[in-house]
């Protein structure tokens, strides 16, 4: 048995709500099975994460994979939550534990071929974050400017899949924070 785990943010009107995702492995037949009130998109997130993970090197777990969504409650949607649930999918498959991903939030979609996506939502989920005391979070590189304008919370721009384990490894570094534009 083995399990992972990763943070990010549903959002809600103008708020954020932190959303802890984890990766159970266990025996069984091979398949994905996700709870937590996901909506189509999410559903969807299996695929993308899927063809990122092994697009990027890595081999996915040939067991029964549960990722749970928590609170259960919240209802969750959209795309953003690609890159949390690729980090603890990695982090059970590869039995990895990274103190980086346990002190940060993770936000963005995953193509297939493992770069990340940008995502709607970036400010909320920022300012979530730092509210809740996260020290740091992770956004697509496009979005970096938008969580740039939060202070107070390490923000950090990542390009794909695995420029995000290596940084997870302590191997490579991201994107920092840049300076917001004069007005």
């Amino acid at each position: 048995m083995a399990l992972g785990r990763a943070y990010s943010v549903a959002i809600r009107g103008l708020d954020g709500v932190m959303v802890e995702i984890e990766a159970d492995i266990t025996s069984g037949l091979p398949g994905v099975h996700l709870v937590g009130l996901a909506d189509a998109a999410l559903q969807e997130s299996r695929d993308r994460v899927r063809a990122a993970i092994t697009n990027c090197g890595n081999s996915w777990p040939m067991s029964r994979l549960t990722l749970g969504l928590s609170p259960a409650t919240l209802p969750k949607g959209g795309s953003m939550y690609d890159l949390a649930i690729a980090a603890s999918v990695l982090s059970a498959h590869l039995k990895m534990h990274w103190d980086r991903l346990e002190k940060t939030v993770l936000v963005g979609e995953l193509a297939l071929d493992g770069r990340v996506r940008p995502v709607k939502g970036v400010l909320p989920a920022v300012m979530a974050a730092k509210r809740e005391g996260w020290p740091s979070v992770v956004v697509p590189v496009e979005n970096l400017a938008e969580a740039s304008l939060v202070d107070g919370i390490e923000v950090w721009g990542v390009r794909t899949l695995g420029q995000l384990q290596a940084w997870l490894n302590g191997r490579a570094a991201l994107d920092e924070r840049v300076a917001p534009a004069a007005p």
